[in-house]
């Protein structure tokens, strides 16, 4: 008997601002680095569920690699987790052909009615409970930067965890 190796992908949606807000931002708080970590981490509307982001991901694997690159990047392909009110979730795909999603999220600028979106693959694991430890103290660390003294802000951004791809 053959087990199916899979890769489970932990990614988050960020929201750039529009040059219209970025001008209104910038005048107003006189670029404090605290807001601008905000503005990107937003609420995803409700309209983007997991129907839609599924058929988002499968329609620019199909534009980006066409009939080839979407036969191999959906073959283990599912959406185990998607969270709209903090914007994050978590892909599982096969283990050999996981560099097709992983490339097709990395270049998405559209999901659904949303443009200018983007797709930030945080971590890349074998197993989802080493995902799901690393997300919990990747969010830990963050709020623990947020809730710093702005001049420490910066000192305090570069304790937050990084993928270092440890466990594949």
């Amino acid at each position: 008997m053959v087990r199916f190796k899979s890769r489970y992908m932990l990614f988050e949606i960020l929201y750039p601002p529009t040059a219209e807000e970025y001008t209104a931002f910038t005048e107003a708080n006189n670029f404090v680095l605290e807001p601008a970590l905000l503005q990107h981490h937003k609420v995803t509307p409700s309209d983007v569920n997991n129907r839609v982001l599924v058929y988002e991901i499968k329609k620019s694997l199909q534009h980006f690699f066409g009939d080839y690159g979407l036969g191999r990047g959906t073959s283990m392909f599912q959406l185990k987790y998607f969270s709209n009110s903090t914007s994050t979730g978590i892909l599982r795909c096969s283990k050999d052909d996981y560099e097709y999603v992983l490339m097709t999220l990395n270049m998405m600028k559209k999901i659904g009615t949303l443009e200018n979106v983007i797709i930030n693959v945080v971590k890349v694991s074998g197993t989802i409970k080493k995902l799901e430890e690393f997300a919990i103290s990747r969010s830990d660390e963050l709020m623990r930067a947020l809730n710093q003294d702005k001049k420490d802000f910066l000192q305090s951004m570069s304790s937050i965890p990084v993928d270092k791809n440890e466990d594949i």
